[in-house]
């Protein structure tokens, strides 16, 4: 059993031509420090991370759900427990069903709620934050998200540039194997 004193999950949910295209999800947890999260543009110094490709006719909201549901499942299988956790996504619906603030009435929905809710409840916290943050908050599940749509909808070979300005690293990615001798500078005209 891994404790820690505070833990953030994020998560996110991806539809493409919601909700007819490919769906992905994926999320994130980082360990909290007292002076705040610590977070990374490399995810290596996060606890854990993961995502999924979900399929097609999946809806945005059902993909976020499953984000938060593979977090949380993460979280129980691996039996990581907190006494602090901060879940932040940045689907509004989401985070203020789950907190009680919004009613489930969708009967596309309620079923992801349920599970999510089954999800929560296996877990050993003290006690919840749900907290909705700006996508820009959220990037790297998001890119989670998208990269598991990707790896499907490309073949399983892609490129993700890293860095900005005049030059940027591209990464191969392949079946979530990142090959570190495959840096390619390249620049940008």
């Amino acid at each position: 059993m891994s404790h820690y004193d505070r833990l953030i999950l994020y998560f996110d949910g991806a539809s493409r031509h919601n909700p007819r295209g490919p769906a992905g999800c994926g999320w994130v947890i980082y360990k909290m420090y007292d002076e705040g999260p610590v977070l990374f543009a490399s995810c290596q110094h996060a606890i854990a991370e993961g995502s999924e490709f979900l399929g097609y006719n999946v809806s945005n909201n059902q993909a976020e759900y499953q984000g938060l549901i593979e977090g949380l499942t993460y979280m129980a299988e691996s039996d990581i427990s907190c006494d602090e956790l901060y879940v932040r996504g940045d689907a509004q619906i989401v985070i203020r069903q789950m907190d009680g603030e919004y009613q489930v009435r969708s009967p596309n929905i309620r079923p992801y709620y349920e599970d999510a809710k089954d999800a929560l409840a296996e877990i050993d916290y003290e006690y919840i934050i749900w907290d909705h943050v700006p996508r820009s908050e959220n990037d790297e599940a998001d890119f989670l998200a998208n990269e598991a749509i990707e790896m499907v909808v490309s073949g399983g070979v892609y490129y993700r540039a890293l860095g900005g300005g005049r030059f940027a690293e591209f990464v191969l990615f392949s079946r979530r194997v990142v090959y570190d001798s495959l840096f390619i500078l390249a620049e940008i005209t």
